[in-house]
């Protein structure tokens, strides 16, 4: 092949020179992972952001943190998390709308113990600090789904809707894009 080449075959040297260049970029996205230690600092910034949130309650699964497949370029739109408390399996899906100050939430309450709900259900609202920003009620499965405004440190507050449940769960949301009016970035 290196003699095929040599011999001036411009359609395979112009194949050649593309495929060095592919693994050249494939060899430098090894320098592109973070260094652990730089991850778990992050990591304990975000834990110390909201104590109060994450009393009793676990998180399983988080899409954002798993790695990328190898060769996949881009990201996903949507966000999974999977949230354990000691009655419940909370699962969410944060999905950004076309308008990007909007977000649509779907998610599911299941008992750990894999009886049904009551069919009383649950309030899930999608509050800003104290303050509702959307609410509805988890059908007798446990599903809901609620669509609302971006904003910075929101939180979804899980309650019983037949009791007055002064200490509902409460699991942060990241990833929900802000306003342009208050910032650019994301949670």
């Amino acid at each position: 092949m290196q003699q095929h080449i040599q011999n001036g075959c411009q359609k395979c040297s112009d194949t050649l020179q593309l495929w060095q260049t592919v693994l050249a970029i494939a060899v430098g996205e090894g320098a592109f992972t973070p260094p652990g230690d730089v991850v778990r600092v992050v990591k304990s910034q975000f834990a110390a952001a909201l104590p109060a949130l994450r009393r009793g309650l676990r998180l399983l699964f988080d899409s954002s943190l798993q790695p990328i497949t190898a060769g996949i370029r881009g990201s996903v739109s949507a966000r999974q998390f999977l949230y354990e408390t000691e009655d419940y399996y909370i699962d969410l899906r944060l999905e950004p709308r076309r308008n990007a100050d909007r977000a649509c939430l779907v998610g599911q309450i299941l008992t750990r113990g894999g009886t049904q709900l009551s069919d009383k259900g649950f309030a899930v609202r999608v509050q800003k600090g104290k303050q509702p920003i959307a609410e509805t009620t988890a059908n007798q499965f446990g599903e809901f789904q609620l669509e609302f405004d971006g904003a910075s440190d929101l939180c979804v507050s899980i309650s019983r809707k037949e009791s007055d449940d002064s200490n509902p769960i409460l699991l942060p949301l990241y990833g929900v894009h802000v306003k342009s009016s208050e910032t650019s970035d994301l949670d």
